[in-house]
């Protein structure tokens, strides 16, 4: 009895997916050819996202203008940033 009612299912199912992809548009684009940006280092934002230390940080970072910054390699900047342990130890945090 449950075959019977999984058999209903699965080919509804079937049904369904070869009926959505004939209605389905392709879109253009106006470059067909997509040139990813090539970068000879990493960003800030590249190493604060590999860096599990400074992983609380950085989360609260991303929600700042700040943040900007740490994406754009023309910019030299010096950050300090406190690692997890430091900013769990604090009073307050941000």
């Amino acid at each position: 009895m449950k075959l019977q009612y999984l058999s209903i299912a699965f080919s509804s199912l079937i049904s369904l997916v070869s009926a959505s992809t004939g209605e389905q548009i392709l879109m253009g684009f106006a470059h067909d050819s997509f040139v990813p940006e090539k970068h000879t280092q990493p960003t800030l934002a590249d190493l604060l996202t590999i860096e599990q230390s400074a992983s609380i940080f950085y989360s609260y970072a991303r929600e700042l203008e700040l943040s900007k910054m740490f994406n754009d390699n023309t910019i030299k900047a010096t950050i300090f940033v406190p690692t997890n342990k430091a900013v769990m130890a604090l009073v307050r945090k941000p």
